[in-house]
């Protein structure tokens, strides 16, 4: 079959490998589309530990079952790429991503679908509508990640809390969007890329504050009255913006951290505990994110059409390319085996 192959540092390629065939309570699924993720584009840098060439990276993809369970096949499913054991104690308490041997399609050894073919567990495949086009559909995992950090908000901050959003890329554009759809009071997103900043602009940001040539904390302040926000999300992940959302927060407030843009971070924790502020990290999502992202993909939550792109598999390179060197106010590049 047809792959992309992480081949070297900053390349991928097309390569031919054999079609993996699957076992006992797997699916095997023929691939119409799959989005390349932040994480994807941190393997093709050099970036990520865990992908290495030779790796098929991708992860949020779509098709349709075309070998295993006779009453799957031929369904059109989206795919569950965050694969649990079911058996151990945090599966047990439905904290699938916390699971003790969870792996992600296309990470370590567990081959990606940027490719023709995936196999799967059953578990990890949903019915997915027709009428869903592929470019919505491989929205779904980002936006699990955004039902997933949401979730994380404390009773303490209140039944529809002001928030404010660090990062405008794909996981902020989710964020936001499920934010809004929720009742959330989305006062501010801090974003540098002007493009983005008007997408966020689009899909119902109030105000847009730009890092790179203001104090974005001290923006953020002035539209709270110097009081700060209860929610502050940081979907970017590096020292200042996690230290943003530390300060940008109220007395008791929440910092919710789910970018991963790098590692270390250093926090001023005189600062944090005298004003009592929680420091929440986020990972991936759980099944009931997965399915929830899933409903709202389906009853038409999302607009991220105009922000998206369908490119072919053979144009891979370019695409990552792309979207290091030249994103603009694209949301999602997905590549069509």
């Amino acid at each position: 079959m047809k792959t992309l192959v992480y081949s070297a540092l900053k390349a991928v390629e097309i390569q031919q490998r054999p079609e993996p065939t699957p076992g006992p309570q797997e699916v095997k699924v023929r691939i119409s589309a799959t989005g390349i993720c932040g994480s994807d584009v941190h393997g093709f840098l050099g970036h990520s530990a865990r992908r290495k060439p030779g790796l098929v990276l991708g992860h949020e993809t779509v098709g349709h079952v075309v070998e295993g369970n006779p009453q799957l096949v031929g369904n059109r499913v989206s795919v569950n790429p965050l694969i649990c054991c079911g058996t151990c104690p945090a599966c047990r308490a439905g904290r699938h991503n916390c699971c003790a041997n969870w792996r992600l399609l296309g990470m370590d050894s567990t081959p990606g679908a940027f490719a023709e073919f995936v196999v799967v567990p059953e578990r990890n495949v949903h019915p997915l509508p027709e009428s869903v086009s592929d470019a919505a559909a491989v929205m779904v995992e980002p936006l699990a990640n955004a039902f997933h950090i949401l979730s994380m908000i404390p009773p303490s901050a209140g039944l529809l809390p002001s928030a404010v959003i660090l990062g405008g890329g794909t996981l902020g554009a989710c964020i936001l969007t499920v934010a809004k759809a929720r009742g959330l009071n989305v006062i501010a997103v801090s974003e540098p890329n002007a493009l983005r900043a008007e997408v966020a602009r689009k899909l119902g940001a109030s105000n847009i504050v730009d890092p790179s040539s203001s104090d974005a904390v001290q923006a953020i302040l002035d539209l709270t009255d110097g009081f700060g926000v209860p929610v502050a999300i940081d979907a970017v992940g590096n020292t200042h913006t996690r230290n943003a959302a530390a300060k940008v927060v109220s007395k008791g407030g929440t910092a919710l951290l789910l970018g991963l843009d790098e590692g270390p971070t250093s926090f001023d924790f005189y600062d944090l505990v005298r004003r009592e502020v929680r420091l929440q990290t986020s990972f991936a999502y759980t099944e009931f994110d997965y399915a929830a992202a899933l409903d709202f993909v389906i009853r038409g939550g999302t607009h991220f059409d105009p922000w998206t792109e369908v490119m072919p598999l053979e144009q891979g390179q370019e695409a990552f390319e792309k979207l290091i060197s030249n994103r603009g106010d694209i949301i999602k590049i997905a590549l069509r085996p």
